[in-house]
């Protein structure tokens, strides 16, 4: 557990066989805040750390998005603290009350054994269902969080911008950084419903908040977003044109992803452990084929 910001504490999920660190955030106040409750499987630390910082109660719990490694654990939460609200895109809600159909798209990007990995992901009562408006204000001891709707990793993203600090937590908004190349974040792209444009759009609009850190959901903090933002558009279109090229080639998808490792690792001198290249990669190969059907 580490302090990243007046009130704003970091914790890292870390679960068996899985590289990715899943970063959890707890803003302490009298009643408290979770952004990002990540997998099922982290619910207990989460449980634990609340009650190490002394929170009393939990007033919301807000997932950037509702894959599983944001959200999982929205239930068990939600469960444990029947008094506290989650605050998710109206697209979202009823995936979250009932998520058999999420289930299904999961098995895409994490194959049908993941509950197995991430732990089970169970429905949240509608009564504990919360959907802003975009640009809302969320008002809690004193602090302002604006939920900021920012599309193109998923239709339901959203991006809370903490008006005290001035830090952005940004969900996979705008990408993730990687062990040796933390300035240049790289994009993060699940399928199915993965868009480039509206990714690229989405950037845009939340460079105009002018954070002063970013709270990344994966791997680390992001201290200079005035490099980090314009590289995170940089990136994502010099993987699309990777892989649209290659696409157009004829490449296998095997092939494809073994490319953007190289280019990961030879161009911007980076590890790819801690991230999920294969998933992006599908998510873009996915978004293209989908756009320029054969």
């Amino acid at each position: 557990m580490e302090e990243v910001g007046e009130g704003i504490f970091r914790v890292e999920v870390r679960i068996p066989k899985v590289d990715v660190i899943f970063a959890v955030y707890l803003i302490r106040g009298t009643q408290g805040v979770i952004v990002e409750p990540g997998p099922a499987n982290g619910a207990p630390l989460i449980q634990e750390t609340i009650k190490k910082l002394g929170m009393k109660e939990v007033a919301y719990i807000i997932p950037t998005h509702i894959h599983l490694d944001h959200a999982g654990a929205a239930g068990t939460l939600a469960q444990l603290f029947p008094q506290a609200k989650v605050i998710v895109h109206p697209q979202a809600a009823k995936h979250l009350i009932d998520p058999s159909r999420l289930m299904e798209s999961t098995k895409m990007a994490f194959g049908d054994d993941f509950e197995t990995t991430f732990g089970r992901t169970i429905p949240i009562p509608e009564s504990q269902i919360k959907t802003p408006e975009d640009g809302e204000i969320i008002s809690i001891d004193g602090r302002k969080l604006q939920v900021i709707y920012s599309p193109g990793h998923a239709p339901h993203h959203m991006a809370i911008f903490d008006e005290k600090t001035r830090g952005l937590f940004c969900g996979e908004a705008l990408g993730i950084p990687l062990a040796g190349a933390e300035l240049s974040p790289i994009p993060i792209a699940a399928p199915p419903s993965f868009d480039i444009d509206v990714y690229i759009e989405t950037i845009g609009k939340l460079a105009e908040l002018n954070p002063r850190i970013l709270f990344y959901s994966h791997n680390g903090i992001g201290r200079q977003p005035d490099k980090l933002i314009p590289r995170a558009v940089d990136n994502t279109r010099i993987f699309g044109d990777i892989i649209q090229k290659a696409l157009k080639s004829g490449e296998t998808n095997g092939a494809i992803k073994q490319r953007v490792r190289d280019y990961i690792s030879s161009s911007m001198g980076a590890n790819v452990e801690g991230v999920d290249v294969d998933m992006s990669v599908d998510g873009f190969i996915f978004y293209f084929k989908k756009k320029e059907p054969a």
